[in-house]
């Protein structure tokens, strides 16, 4: 479908200092993003993607009609760092958990609302990292601890503390993604071995012969001949 440049023109310069818009790239033609975030209140005989969002790669549609779906307001086009989290997730994300992507769709459709872009400035790129691997974090946990158990508060804390440090270091979804899920899985089987031995040390250990006194021997009392009885003889003389 052709689009109208003056309109390409108008909308682009209407939304020339609104978020997301003002984060894209594009060209005096229109936006050029790499992914756009759609939604559909449709979920009828869907299994798996029932919160109804998707992401549609730009390089599949032609330029009017991805113009139009922007214009419009069916689509929403993804800044650089939302499509950095997608492009690892639509892969290998999905390998970890096959819900990852969708739920970090809504994540980022939340962020992407006007009420709650604090007068249309973009989110700080670590916090929305942050925030999509919690959802990863915080599922896994509940596979061993219960919510709010202080096992699983000390992996949360261990956790953000050590996620805050390496985001410091690489900027990059991917390896703060992989390094998060390593760390969080080590302090899961660490506590577990802490549980397992604590529990081996509260067992009672079962004595042996060597470590038994003699006072804790059963007494054994010598039966002289004379006070054995057989059977049919009389004890009397």
């Amino acid at each position: 479908m052709k689009v109208c440049r003056a309109a390409i023109k108008w909308f682009m310069e209407e939304n020339q200092d609104v978020y997301p818009y003002n984060d894209v790239p594009k060209t005096r033609q229109g936006y050029h993003p790499k992914w756009l975030l759609t939604m559909s209140i449709n979920t009828e005989n869907i299994v798996w993607r029932r919160m109804g969002y998707y992401v549609i790669k730009a390089s599949c549609l032609n330029h009017g009609n991805l113009q139009n779906m922007i214009m419009d307001g069916d689509a929403i086009p993804l800044p650089a760092e939302f499509g950095e989290v997608v492009d690892s997730l639509e892969t290998w994300g999905a390998f970890h958990w096959v819900g990852w992507l969708e739920h970090s769709l809504h994540l980022m459709h939340e962020y992407l609302k006007e009420d709650n872009m604090y007068g249309g400035v973009a989110p700080n790129k670590m916090r929305l990292f942050h925030d999509i691997i919690l959802l990863h974090v915080q599922r896994e946990l509940l596979f061993y601890w219960l919510s709010g158990t202080a096992q699983h508060n000390r992996v949360m804390e261990n956790w953000n503390t050590y996620f805050w440090i390496r985001c410091r270091e690489t900027y990059s979804f991917h390896e703060l993604a992989v390094d998060s899920i390593s760390s969080m899985e080590g302090m899961i089987r660490q506590i577990s071995r802490e549980e397992r031995d604590g529990r081996a040390s509260q067992i009672p250990s079962t004595p042996t012969n060597a470590n038994m006194s003699p006072s804790s021997h059963a007494a054994v009392v010598a039966v002289s001949p004379s006070s054995m009885s057989y059977a049919g003889e009389s004890t009397e003389e």
